[in-house]
């Protein structure tokens, strides 16, 4: 079997078998047809802040769709391949998930991102024989497996309601005593929770005493990122670490909100204005016109913007924004969310898109 211009490899004649080249049969078998194989892609980005490649959701297919990969960039490199089916990220099962959470998910991967996709026709063949997409993972955290919960614990004058404890004596590892009828119950904090973050903040490498002052320096409230104890195994034995990006956020009291908005004669009823805001510049609805369209809606005074059409606006500039809704023409969907919870994910820095489930198919494209 010829490698290489200078390189061969001979294999010896086997008159049993019949065959002296056994490489040139591996194909040839007439049973039945090997399994569908996913393929785990690590990428990291280039130096311009990319892993080349678009991520889309289509019409006539369902799930997240990578196209457009460019040629030499990282995604290209990895192996990653137009008309992959992205079944993963970072270990995550996210093919049912909605698109604008999927690619919120990436960004939010920082500089190293991890995608389990399946190659185009595995994938068509695997719809026409109405096998999930789930049943070929082998590598994966189970519907039926507590997801962490983000919760949200105020201090009305009687401590937060729980006690941590540090286990076995490791740093960093801290189960919770939840008072009953306190204020981490009513929160949501699960009794035995294990501790993964306070305010954003990972407290991994934390000893008691620096976890007690971050929680007295968090005032009248702290946003505690736990999970159940039973399920750190199940996590632990697929290699995956439960994060943020996992979250439940069921208990919290700040959900984005999906408008649909058709434009009357006097237009939509809304003015969007780029203001400072936490960590940055935000795009937020203001001077609501009574009984138009916006305000008809439920739109609110100050909401924040944080979607158009299922493509997310965060990074745009405003007027690209203002473009995306000019052409939609006399309808737009609009995603928003209040301003205190706008302000509430910026303080702890993630995005609220990572939690929105929505399960309509717009036909939409991200770029990364």
């Amino acid at each position: 079997m010829e490698t290489g211009s200078s390189r061969h490899t001979k294999f010896p004649f086997n008159p049993k078998l019949g065959i002296d080249n056994p490489a040139l049969c591996l194909g040839e078998d007439p049973g039945t047809d090997p399994e569908p194989a996913p393929r785990v892609c690590v990428l990291r980005k280039d130096a311009n802040g990319t892993f080349g490649f678009y991520l889309r959701m289509e019409i006539e297919r369902d799930g997240h769709v990578i196209r457009q990969v460019v040629p030499g960039g990282p995604a290209h490199l990895a192996g990653l391949k137009d008309g992959d089916q992205v079944l993963q990220v970072n270990g995550e099962y996210v093919h049912e998930e909605a698109h604008i959470r999927v690619a919120q998910k990436v960004k939010a991967s920082g500089s190293r991102l991890s995608l389990t996709v399946l190659d185009e026709e595995s994938y068509e063949k695997m719809c026409a024989e109405k096998i999930s997409p789930i049943s070929i993972l082998t590598n994966y955290i189970p519907e039926s497996c507590p997801r962490p919960k983000l919760c949200l614990v105020r201090n009305e004058g009687k401590g937060f309601g729980f006690t941590a404890t540090a286990t076995g004596g490791v740093r960093g590892t801290f189960l919770l005593t939840v008072e009953d009828g306190g204020a981490a119950q009513k929160a949501g904090v699960p009794q035995g929770a294990r501790l993964l973050e306070v305010n954003g903040e990972s407290i991994v490498s934390l000893t008691m005493s620096q976890l007690n002052k971050k929680l007295q320096q968090s005032g009248s409230r702290a946003v505690l990122l736990v999970l159940e104890s039973s399920a750190w195994a199940m996590y632990e034995s697929c290699g995956i670490k439960p994060s943020i990006a996992f979250a439940d956020t069921s208990s919290l009291p700040y959900q984005p909100q999906k408008l649909y908005l058709v434009r009357c004669h006097q237009g939509y009823g809304f003015l969007l204005r780029q203001e400072r805001c936490v960590g940055g510049q935000g795009q937020f609805l203001r001077e609501l016109d009574p009984g138009l369209p916006a305000e008809v809606a439920g739109m609110r005074e100050g909401d924040c913007l944080l979607g158009v059409n299922g493509q997310s606006v965060e990074g745009l500039e405003h007027e690209d924004i203002v473009s995306l809704i000019l052409e939609s023409g006399n309808q737009v969907t609009l995603l928003v969310i209040s301003n205190e919870g706008d302000r509430f994910y910026r303080e702890i820095g993630t995005s609220p898109l990572l939690f929105y489930e929505d399960k309509s198919h717009n036909k939409v494209s991200e770029v990364y």
